[in-house]
């Protein structure tokens, strides 16, 4: 690692230059930071921020910087050279050749680090050794930094400034007049490579880093859960998806579609040369202060690419609480009152985006203590919960939820959520580990409590086998809350600053519950179909959701035209039938 030196401790370009021998390069981050803020280059909350970014990302402290838009190229360059004195290279008016590779670096390594090894126009000093010129866009990398001043050590070195950007299309350029191939056919090879290069380079600028970074941060404003990046015929898109529903924000140009689309791909460690197939990634960022995890998934469309980003607040997730859900105290008693048994199946039932993973999220906090043993298995692990073992299935390998919970029932867990019952080998995993003295919570997608049980058995899942391991069962919709400043009425909508003039702001859950009655085993042992099941269901008292949906309404905490869109046909009884 590069020695620390305290070069320049009042930030000045002059004291750079006495404390470091002439024609070299000595990275001292606090002398840098001052300069950098004093004079006016970037903010101390900038360096702070990309400190952070740095430490947990394990990227060099100028690349984050870089990346969060703070600073740019041109201007990050133009301060390293003023604060170390050495010159300002600008690609186009380098007239040298690249040092050999036996005697320089590969040009892989000087493509991937930002670092050009240049002959120089110095003749050799006495003992015949020639002098070599370096160009440096990053020397915070210390690990990249050190290796390339070993490489020259004993020789006459001279350190020059240049970009990142000016240093890949310098090599591009060079490599495609002077490769064996140049003139031999291979162009379209050349322009592949240089396209990518060119993309990668554009990604990095600060237009495109403070597009991303904006919409990331406006996602966080409203409470967005996705953000759609989309491309059409003749025009570009992006939504959020606030509370359910997309809205239209204000879309990238199409001259920095692909850029977008790139730099997307970097954040999430993704193959951007890969065009033609799906991709999925994973973003970590810091956003006003909080962790906020992104799943990407990259998909191939008629018009190029698409992305759909997933945010989720890892601080949110952590602090949920049932009651925060929109659940009644009386439903909450319920579903935890057959959590808490010792063994058993409780199932959280809904379609996608129904918040089944919040739920579940919130019941396991109730759950977790030092005296109970909780695993997870998960695709993905949607946040780290201490005090749980959490796995996440891999199916490249083989490493399955139905394989997964065959090998952890072994660690003797109390407590088992899985994340979804997918096919018929977990679900007789999961039954069987119910069956053998373990509380297992997990999700299904169906619509309501009776066409649970209905696939279940359809899954191949004895009837039995149900009646004899399932606990309880909850299916729950989403409904957004009323704005609690508009009321969702004109005119205070319009210019409502809460709601952003939606007339919503934040959303709630609906549910419906049942534990399986004696009834209900009696029908499933007939093979009952769905409607039987629900007749057998509504005898013992079973309430569908949109009974629990009239609760909020008559609160005030939504309104008739969003429970009908939320629930659909049960919904459009909700103030009829429900009521009656």
């Amino acid at each position: 690692m590069i020695a620390q030196t305290p070069n320049n401790p009042s930030g000045s370009p002059q004291a750079a230059r006495t404390a470091a021998p002439s024609g070299t390069l000595r990275y001292d981050a606090r002398s840098l930071a001052r300069h950098l803020v004093v004079t006016g280059v970037a903010s101390e909350n900038d360096l702070r921020v990309a400190a952070e970014v740095a430490r947990r990302s394990g990227s060099s402290d100028l690349r984050a910087l870089l990346e969060l838009g703070s600073v740019g190229e041109d201007a990050l360059a133009a301060a390293l050279s003023a604060w170390s004195g050495c010159p300002r290279w600008r690609a186009e008016d380098e007239t040298g050749a690249l040092l050999d590779p036996n005697d320089g670096l590969p040009e892989d390594f000087m493509k991937s680090h930002g670092v050009v090894a240049l002959e120089a126009a110095e003749p050799p000093d006495a003992s015949g050794t020639a002098p070599v010129r370096l160009v440096v866009a990053d020397p915070s990398d210390h690990l990249s930094w050190s290796a390339v001043q070993s490489r020259f050590v004993g020789r006459s070195t001279r350190v020059l400034v240049g970009t990142q950007k000016e240093i890949g299309l310098f090599l591009a350029e060079r490599s495609a007049g002077s490769g064996p191939d140049a003139d031999t056919g291979t162009e379209t090879a050349l322009d592949v490579t240089s396209e990518i290069g060119a993309l990668r380079e554009l990604a990095s600028e600060a237009p495109v880093i403070r597009f991303f970074n904006q919409a990331a941060d406006r996602a966080m404003d409203l409470g967005a859960s996705d953000i759609h990046v989309e491309r059409y015929d003749r025009r570009m898109s992006l939504r959020l998806r606030v509370d359910g529903v997309l809205v239209e924000q204000p879309p990238p140009p199409p001259a920095m579609y692909e850029a977008l689309l790139c730099r997307i791909k970097i954040l999430a460690n993704l193959d951007i040369a890969e065009r033609r197939r799906a991709q999925d990634g994973r973003i970590k960022l810091r956003l006003r202060g909080r962790s906020v995890d992104m799943r990407v998934s990259i998909v191939p469309t008629t018009y190029g690419q698409d992305a759909a980003i997933r945010l989720q607040d890892r601080q949110r997730l952590a602090d949920i609480k049932l009651e925060d859900l929109g659940f009644s105290p009386e439903n909450i008693g319920r579903l935890f009152a057959v959590a808490e048994k010792s063994h058993g199946i409780v199932l959280i039932t809904g379609p996608t985006g129904s918040g089944k993973t919040t739920t579940l999220y919130a019941l396991l906090r109730r759950l977790v203590n030092a005296e109970t043993k909780v695993v997870t298995v998960e695709d993905p692990v949607e946040y780290q919960m201490d005090g749980v073992t959490q796995i996440q299935v891999n199916p490249a390998i083989n490493l399955t939820f139905g394989n997964t919970l065959r090998n952890i029932l072994r660690h003797d867990p109390d407590v088992i959520l899985v994340g979804e019952v997918r096919d018929k080998e977990t679900a007789e995993m999961a039954f069987q580990s119910a069956l053998t003295g373990h509380m297992v919570l997990s999700t299904l997608h169906t619509n309501d409590v009776p066409s649970t049980f209905v696939r279940l058995i359809d899954m191949g899942v004895e009837p039995y086998l149900v009646n004899a391991a399932v606990e309880g069962v909850q299916a729950q919709r989403l409904v957004r809350r009323v704005c609690v400043a508009c009321a969702n009425k004109e005119p205070a909508r319009a210019a409502c600053r809460v709601c952003g003039g939606i007339g919503y702001k934040g959303r709630l859950a609906v549910m419906e519950f049942s534990t399986v009655s004696a009834a209900l085993k009696r029908a499933m042992l007939q093979g009952a179909d769905e409607h039987r099941l629900r007749d057998a269901l509504l005898q013992e008292g079973y309430l569908p959701m949109r009974v629990d949906a009239l609760r909020l309404i008559d609160a005030g905490l939504t309104d008739e035209a969003e429970v009908v869109r939320a629930l659909g046909h049960a919904g459009a009884d909700a103030t009829g039938e429900a009521r009656g």
